[in-house]
């Protein structure tokens, strides 16, 4: 070998030896201060994290005395219903932690409140408000936590969650069931506490300016986390997944942590979590430094093996906002389903079928004075823009038709809403319907959605008039239109998912094939709305086959049965004496209800209040006018519709009168309505045909 090339390869060799020998002392010298450094983070995390846990925990057994030492009067105030408000805001006012308290009775404990009776008492800013939670919109008992009381008979702290009214708060709740003097549970007695406030102190002062504290539950869900800017969602993401899927606190390669789980009810773990390259960068400094004097080769190693890392990096980050984006998507489905209704009554039933993770489709009903408001629609085109778009419209429906019954005008009123800033030029087929169930008087109106199908004894469409679809122009006009149905009648609304459903040779389910499945429904015994949804959704699947859905599929059934109604009607004239054949009227139709004494005078009293305005304001002096009352009631709700012709009025727009003030400084008027809606449970108003129509419902 020539000597030069061999003393080449002579000093190549002693270089790599010693480079060789200084990287292993680099190394050994790197894992000792590294250990070291490990082993007091883990010392202080856990003197910091026990310190936490203990603040939490005796949050909580404040909270829990709070609930032992306040049952009694909870117990004691049970004979009377109004007095549970009372009890709340003792509960309330007792703890600084708790920022409400509720009141879920079982059903019909108190006759007098309803089938269900929830007192609510919410604190804000050291103020108590008191309001109460009932209804078949709001029906507790199919709650899984009410359930939970009812079976355990024993106090227990629910899992976290977010609260409805205000995302910003995360709440958890301590729970008791109230016996009454027999030993039986009267009710569930709940404290809410606000625990957002947590994910701030946890992470008030940190060691590094990127770690930060989470509270999480026993089986790794958040409970509280970082402000916003102390971290990203990707860095929030990827330190749970490390906590999630078991690995060691010190075996994630990016991210370490500590953790801490209490030693009590809910058992929650206080975790901080640590970047690892933040924690021991001076080190990894150090022995970058060495390793580049020693030897030039291993620094473009490092650099190669540095960009390598660059891209694992890259691919890690692109996977977590993959799995986020999947995530939210996943969220954002579970709050659109949500938003629908989850109870249906005997005579209704729906369903929405998404085509991706959220839909563009909707519908909804709510009953209220006797009359079945409800809606469907279809935005063009699918996705998370049109669930939003979906989601707006919707939200728009619920708040118009509180105030309004005439389908054409909550149309009119969608449309304007939506028609502003609509930039991106979306629209909405939507169709919106009030179904009287007395009468079965149906008015509708239609804006450019599918024609619904009437199935009596035989099958045809409802003529609904297009109009142009919501979104279009702002001055659209819409026109409504009316139908009487008879009883078994079924109305089947549904979105364009059903009629244009394809199969693998891309043919549509059409319009024909519904036909001919609603032919042989309405020749089996079975007809219950439910029956019918589940009926058309299999022959859309069978037909469409393994080809994937390729729209929202969402379809609502009516089928109007009203049960045996007692219907009676007295016309009187505008003059004073008429009252007592009015109150001859009512107490006659009270009698064959066989309504209580109490009921029936509170029913007397509301009518005369009502009828007297008419007779004193609603025609000129000395005009002769009419005022017509219509008693109905189907044994489960009444209703009195008071009819006349005189000037526009609407009493709902009337303030109550306030009987806090003494007599002389007390303005005029009011006192009756005040008395109205208190013996009545819903008062609405609508100027129909010229006449002003008053409908005043009572829920038996």
């Amino acid at each position: 070998m020539d000597p030069t090339k061999k003393r080449r390869v002579s000093r190549l060799f002693i270089v790599v030896i010693a480079a060789i020998l200084v990287e292993i002392i680099s190394i050994a010298q790197y894992e000792r201060v590294k250990s070291a450094m490990e082993e007091e983070m883990g010392v202080r995390a856990r003197v910091v994290l026990g310190a936490m846990g203990a603040e939490v925990g005796h949050m909580m057994e404040l909270t829990e005395a709070t609930m032992r030492e306040n049952m009694w009067k909870v117990q004691q105030d049970l004979e009377h219903p109004d007095s549970a408000f009372i009890s709340l805001v003792y509960l309330v006012d007792d703890n600084p932690h708790v920022i409400g308290g509720f009141l879920t009775f079982v059903p019909d404990y108190y006759p007098s409140k309803g089938r269900l009776f929830e007192p609510y008492a919410k604190k804000s800013d050291g103020v108590i408000t008191l309001s109460q939670f009932d209804g078949e919109d709001h029906d507790y008992t199919q709650n899984e936590f009410f359930k939970r009381a009812l079976e355990t008979r024993r106090p227990f702290w629910s899992e976290s969650y977010v609260d409805a009214a205000d995302s910003s708060e995360t709440l958890i709740t301590y729970a008791a069931p109230v016996l009454d003097k027999k030993g039986r549970i009267a009710a569930i007695c709940g404290l809410d506490m606000d625990v957002s406030w947590l994910g701030d102190t946890l992470n008030a002062r940190q060691p590094f300016p990127s770690s930060f504290g989470l509270l999480l539950t026993d089986d790794g869900a958040l409970v509280a986390g970082p402000p916003k800017n102390r971290t990203s969602e990707a860095d929030l993401d990827a330190a749970l997944d490390v906590i999630r899927h078991g690995q060691g606190e010190d075996d994630g390669k990016e991210i370490s942590y500590r953790s801490y789980q209490m030693v009590r009810a809910p058992y929650w773990q206080v975790v901080q979590v640590y970047r690892t390259q933040e924690v021991f960068a001076r080190i990894w400094k150090m022995r970058r430094q060495q390793v580049l004097l020693v030897l030039l080769g291993l620094a473009i190693l490092a650099f190669m093996i540095e960009r390598f890392a660059r891209s694992e990096a890259k691919l890690r980050d692109a996977s977590a906002e993959q799995a986020r984006m999947s995530g939210e998507l996943t969220v954002a489905r579970r709050i659109q389903r949500e938003m629908l209704p989850k109870t249906f009554p005997p005579f209704l039933y729906a369903t929405l079928e998404p085509a991706r993770e959220v839909g563009g489709d909707v519908y909804d009903f709510y009953i209220r004075d006797g009359k079945l408001f409800f809606c469907i629609g279809d935005v063009a085109g699918k996705g998370a823009a049109s669930a939003m778009l979906m989601s707006v419209a919707h939200s728009l429906f619920r708040l118009v038709s509180r105030t309004e019954e005439n389908p054409t005008l909550i149309l009119s009123k969608l449309n304007g809403e939506l028609c502003r800033g609509n930039d991106s030029n979306m629209f909405v087929t939507f169709f919106v319907g009030c179904l009287d169930l007395f009468s079965g008087d149906l008015e509708y109106a239609s804006a450019g959605h599918e024609k619904p199908f009437l199935l009596a004894d035989g099958v045809s469409m409802l003529p609904a008039k297009p109009n142009l679809p919501l979104g279009v122009f702002p001055d659209t006009h819409f026109e409504g239109q009316s139908e009487t149905l008879s009883p078994g009648t079924m109305l089947l609304l549904y979105t364009d998912g059903l009629t244009e459903s394809k199969n693998a040779d891309r043919k549509q389910f059409g319009r024909e094939r519904v036909e001919s499945v609603l032919n042989d429904f309405i020749r089996s015994k079975n007809q219950s709305p439910e029956h019918l949804v589940s009926t058309l959704s299999k022959a859309a699947h069978e037909f469409a086959g393994k080809a994937p859905q390729s729209d929202d599929l969402t379809m609502l059934v009516i089928r109007f049965a009203p049960e045996e109604i007692l219907r009676e009607e007295i016309t009187l004239v505008n003059q004073i004496g008429e009252v007592g054949r009015l109150n001859d009227f009512v107490k006659d139709y009270c009698g064959k209800l066989d309504l209580d004494r109490k009921t029936s005078a509170g029913l007397r009293l509301a009518l005369e209040e009502t009828v007297v305005n008419v007779i004193y304001y609603a025609y000129p002096a000395g005009y002769r006018g009419e005022v017509s009352v219509l008693a109905e009631c189907d044994r489960k709700n009444l209703r009195f519709t008071v009819t006349d012709s005189g000037t526009p009025f609407d009493p709902t727009t009337v303030l109550e009168a306030d009987t806090t003030l003494e007599a002389e400084n007390r303005p005029i008027g009011g006192l009756g309505v005040l008395l109205t809606r208190k013996m009545m449970d819903s008062i609405a108003y609508t100027r129909r045909n010229g006449q002003n129509v008053l409908f005043l419902t009572k829920y038996l």
